[in-house]
């Protein structure tokens, strides 16, 4: 499977920092794709999939969060970046969608950050 890059993310963060969830980002959609953003704005919540384009390691164990206090546990079992296939999914508060810019908040992603897929969260299907 081969994945294209719907939009990039656009937020200024270049390194890693502690509290994404005031981070304020773009999703900078190619053009193709804005016809797809009809009435996105009825959900306040979406799921962001995103590439970890940043990261290249693999790491099966480690202490969550780089916190050496916390035990070791498998990658599977963390929301670490060093994955087998560096995909990421974060739940994003949705502020705006103005032409092929959707803006939303408490997205973990570096800046020029490629997304792949946005879906609405819906509480009937999500929870």
């Amino acid at each position: 499977m081969r994945l294209k890059a719907i939009a990039t993310v656009k937020n200024g963060i270049c390194e890693r920092i502690d509290d994404w969830d005031k981070v304020t980002s773009e999703l900078v959609f190619d053009k193709r794709y804005v016809k797809g953003l009809y009435r996105l704005t009825h959900f306040r919540h979406v799921w962001v999939l995103f590439g970890f384009h940043r990261e290249r390691q693999t790491l099966m164990r480690l202490h969550p969060r780089r916190d050496a206090s916390i035990p070791i546990v498998g990658v599977f079992a963390t929301r670490s970046p060093t994955r087998p296939n560096k995909i990421g999914l974060t739940k994003v508060r949705l502020l705006s969608v103005k032409g092929n810019i959707v803006k939303v908040k408490g997205l973990d992603a570096f800046d020029g950050t490629p997304v792949y897929d946005i879906k609405p969260v819906e509480e009937e299907i999500d929870y």
